[in-house]
Formats: C-alpha cells, sequence, structure tokens
C-alpha cells in the first residue's frame, strides 16, 4: 500500500511539473498563430514582395543565427507592421515587452523558471529588427527550451 502511495506522489508531482510547462508552451503557440495570423492579414499584402524574397532565401528558412542580420532584415518593415497591428510595438517603434508577456501570452509564462532564463537572450538577439518569427522559434524550440521532452516527442508524432 504504501509504495503504490510513493508512486502516486511521484506521477502527480510529474504531472504538476509537465502542466507548469505545457501552460508555458501552449501560451507560446497560442501567442505565435495570434500574433502570426494578425501580422498575415494586416501586413502581407503591402510586404509580400519582402516575404517572398525572405522566405526564398535558403538560410532564412532554417532561422540561423549567422545569417539572422541579412534575414531579418529582408522582413523588418513586415516585423514591423506585424507588431504593430498585434499591439506589441511602442511609440519609439521598439518591442513591447511588457504588453507581450501581459497580454500576448497572458502572464502564463511569468513563474516558467526556462522561460525566465531563456527569454532576454531570445529578445535580444531577435529584436533588433523586430522579427517576431525568430522570438518565437528562439522561445519554443531555442535557448529558452521551454518545450519539454513530452511536447517535443508529441509534436514528432503530430508531423509523422
Amino acid at each position: 500500500m504504501s509504495r503504490g502511495f510513493v508512486l502516486f506522489i511521484v506521477a502527480a508531482a510529474a504531472a504538476s511539473a509537465q502542466a507548469a510547462d505545457s501552460a508555458c508552451y501552449s501560451a507560446l503557440l497560442d501567442a505565435s498563430n495570434a500574433v502570426g495570423g494578425t501580422a498575415w492579414s494586416a501586413c502581407s499584402p503591402q510586404y509580400s514582395a519582402d516575404l517572398v524574397k525572405y522566405l526564398t532565401y535558403r538560410n532564412c528558412a532554417i532561422f540561423t543565427e549567422q545569417d539572422a542580420a541579412t534575414c531579418d532584415s529582408m522582413i523588418a518593415n513586415y516585423s514591423k507592421c506585424g507588431l504593430k497591428a498585434a499591439k506589441l510595438l511602442k511609440a519609439d517603434n521598439t518591442f513591447d515587452d511588457a504588453a507581450f508577456k501581459a497580454t500576448t501570452l497572458q502572464n502564463k509564462c511569468s513563474a516558467d523558471a526556462k522561460f525566465i532564463a531563456g527569454y532576454p537572450t531570445c529578445v535580444k538577439s531577435t529584436m533588433k529588427y523586430l522579427n517576431f518569427l525568430r522570438l518565437f522559434n528562439c522561445l519554443v524550440n531555442g535557448k529558452s527550451s521551454v518545450m519539454s521532452q513530452k511536447n517535443i516527442e508529441m509534436s514528432q508524432k503530430k508531423t509523422n
């Protein structure tokens, strides 16, 4: 009986940890879809040539850091327009960090240690040209590693 109880406690603790991870991960995915959709609707007509150039340039498709200056500058106007449409651009044309965390993510990542640790690096490496596409990529897959092993496995199953 006590062995079963211990296993129950361990399972509950693991589920609790995964749930916290999943809340931030889900918020990031929802935010990525919302911001991306808003940007696409509002900005793709006037910046379609920039987007085509960006999407067809081989090194941009894989979000390589070493080519970030080239790729990010290709869609800087689209990115600025997209963040403005999503209400994530301050009056001085900089990324509105507070609005992103409070409204876009609904504070669901404010207690996530991995997010907190990785967020400054992701913002610093992506916001010179306001590239929210790479910001989300960094937060979900990159330096902050918010994506748990379970979420990685689930994503791989969906694509296979």
